[in-house]
């Protein structure tokens, strides 16, 4: 079996970035689509429903219509907003980058970035929050899965959430799943980014070692 060495693996890991911005006019093999899709179904799964999730991958026509279902959740911002004000120049230029920064964000809000491909990631729906939370758990190891085969395929990605009832239940029922039964835990863009961040220095003292 073919292995990639270590620091190889980490390397990869590292220069993932989370894009918002995409280029519109180049499309996404489908070699690379279906190797990052299958990359998903081989993350841990929860064990109340083993492999569970369903992962829908929408482009052309499909995709310009579920955009429209998610962006009228305002929620979408909040990822754009949280960069905003944590950004080293937001106290010192304000009005100037605010202004950058609402330009910014009015865009993604209206087209996701301009991701040629979006993909939905539906767990089944439990009113026991502890398997609900094992569901939306399982699920983010399979949208990492999904962001590392991305960047090994020279693409790029940009996870988003949001929390309108509404919205979820009407981009359910597009997918021809029923509201009920499934719960939206992730929206994936991807694509081949024009912005790609800089990364966010790691803090110390996230991990250590004990003997």
């Amino acid at each position: 079996m073919a292995t990639i060495s270590p620091q190889a693996m980490l390397d990869l890991i590292k220069i993932r970035r989370t894009v918002r911005k995409f280029d519109p006019g180049k499309p996404v093999s489908a070699e690379s689509l279906h190797r990052v899709l299958e990359a998903g179904t081989w993350a841990p799964y929860a064990p109340y429903f083993p492999q569970g999730w369903q992962f829908i991958a929408l482009k052309g026509s499909q995709r310009d219509e579920a955009v429209q279902i998610i962006t009228k959740s305002k929620t979408i911002l909040k990822y754009l907003r949280m960069e905003y004000e944590s950004a080293s120049w937001a106290a010192e230029h304000e009005s100037e980058e605010e202004q950058k920064w609402k330009a910014k964000a009015h865009e993604f809000a209206a087209t996701l970035g301009n991701a040629p491909v979006v993909i939905v990631g539906l767990v089944p729906f439990s009113d026991h929050m502890s398997i609900l939370g094992h569901n939306l758990g399982s699920a983010w190891s399979a949208v990492q899965n999904m962001m590392l085969q991305a960047q090994a395929e020279g693409l790029n990605s940009g996870v988003v959430t949001f929390h309108s009832p509404t919205v979820e239940h009407q981009l359910i029922n597009f997918l021809n799943r029923h509201p009920d039964e499934w719960k939206v835990a992730f929206v994936l863009n991807v694509g081949y980014g024009l912005e790609i961040p800089e990364p966010a220095p790691r803090k110390e003292g996230l991990f250590e070692i004990r003997e």
